[in-house]
């Protein structure tokens, strides 16, 4: 339906019915847009029409139509572009990483350039190429305003470009995204602080600041109704409505279907961790697209057990509040992991829908490793070395 939209799009700059310019303006479809003549043409089964009147799916072939143009209406270059944005924003994630971690190159590498489902999903013609590089240039040019005070004008000019880009595709990473964020620079202000008590001090009233500062724009900007089902007080209401939704729309028939049946809310948000970070379990294997997902949620089970295990759930969690940036990952990865855990109801999509929140989680879980000293397996050793090896490469 976007490469659709897009030829319509096209076909109307051609005719000189619309230009760049109006195209620009254009938010989405609607009867009295010149557009309108032209998808409503279209000889295709896919109710494409109907899919551009949502902002958030009429801005993906927006954007590609510089692209088309460019390349010939290719769809395989188009694909290369958006790919390309979600490296660039991917390659800036894994250079703000490596700044925290230094010491931890093959496992920054691992958590942000070679998660296969990440890498997978990001190099389509799709919504979440944008959104997954949106991130990385987001919190790097955070990271380049606040922390460094290097490239401020760029930055400022990438921020900008990836919160608009978030807001109107994917609101609800945005809104994730948050209170880590808060969390993160307010935190970062104990960061010069020597005294280990005073530190902490700084850092717990900075987390409540950012606690309750994410609070307050998560709700703000969720004011508007349009956007009113992300607030807080509609999360369990909308994550209902949506698993009858997609129920209804057949999902179960394709072989990948799962259920969360609960509606009291602390289970509902242990059943949403558990689906989005270690199903599907390898008995719910139904296709090679779900296998590799099975294969991650696997190791990222494992990985998490065997850490439990060996130093408790206190100690790993305890290597959180002295480094703002895990803060960030961990906080940022379970909100997310929630939001859709408790909405998705199919393995494929949900393997799509998780991937903004893959290299926080595998990067948390990897650091809690290396800061209780606890070795790897030898099986994770082996494919961190991989890691290595390839990124050398590169």
């Amino acid at each position: 339906m976007f490469f659709y939209s897009l030829k319509d799009m096209r076909q109307a700059i051609a005719a000189d019915d619309l230009s760049v310019i109006e195209l620009i303006k254009t938010e989405k479809m609607d009867e009295n847009t010149p557009l309108s003549f032209y998808f409503e043409q279209d000889n295709t089964k896919y109710p494409v029409y109907g899919f551009m009147r949502s902002s958030s799916n009429f801005l993906i072939p927006k954007l590609a139509v510089f692209p088309a143009i460019f390349f010939f209406n290719s769809y395989l270059a188009i694909c290369i572009v958006f790919a390309a944005f979600a490296f660039w924003g991917t390659i800036r994630l894994y250079k703000l990483f490596l700044h925290y971690f230094p010491a931890m190159h093959r496992e920054v590498a691992l958590a942000t350039l070679f998660i296969p489902s990440a890498c997978y999903w990001s190099a389509g013609f799709l919504k979440d190429s944008i959104c997954f590089g949106s991130v990385g240039f987001l919190l790097y040019g955070l990271f380049n305003v606040f922390f460094r005070r290097k490239n401020q004008v760029g930055s400022l000019f990438w921020i900008a470009i990836s919160v608009y880009f978030l807001y109107t595709i994917k609101v609800y990473i945005l809104l994730a995204l948050v209170p880590g964020i808060g969390f993160w620079l307010f935190g970062q202000l104990g960061a010069g602080v020597q005294n280990p008590s005073l530190k902490r001090v700084i850092i717990f009233f900075s987390l409540i600041v950012a606690g309750i500062a994410g609070y307050m724009l998560v709700n703000y900007l969720t004011s508007d109704v349009a956007l009113s089902k992300f607030s807080l007080d509609n999360i369990l209401e909308t994550s209902n409505y949506s698993r009858e939704m997609y129920e209804r729309g057949g999902e179960r028939s394709k072989g990948a279907y799962f259920q969360i049946t609960t509606t009291n809310p602390v289970l509902l948000v242990l059943n949403g961790l558990v689906a989005t970070f270690f199903r599907p379990f390898p008995w719910e294997i139904s296709s090679a697209i779900v296998l590799f997902s099975a294969i991650e949620a696997l190791i990222f089970l494992v990985l998490i057990g065997f850490l439990f295990m060996k130093k408790g759930i206190v100690v790993p969690f305890r290597q959180i509040f002295d480094r703002p940036i895990l803060i960030l990952c961990f906080s940022f990865s379970i909100i997310f992991a929630i939001s859709i855990g408790i909405t998705a109801t199919n393995f494929g999509s949900l393997s799509r829908y998780k991937i903004p929140c893959l290299p926080f989680f595998l990067m948390f879980i990897l650091a809690a490793y290396r800061l209780t000293g606890l070795g790897y397996p030898r099986w994770m050793d082996k494919i961190l070395n991989l890691v290595s090896k390839k990124t050398k490469a590169l």
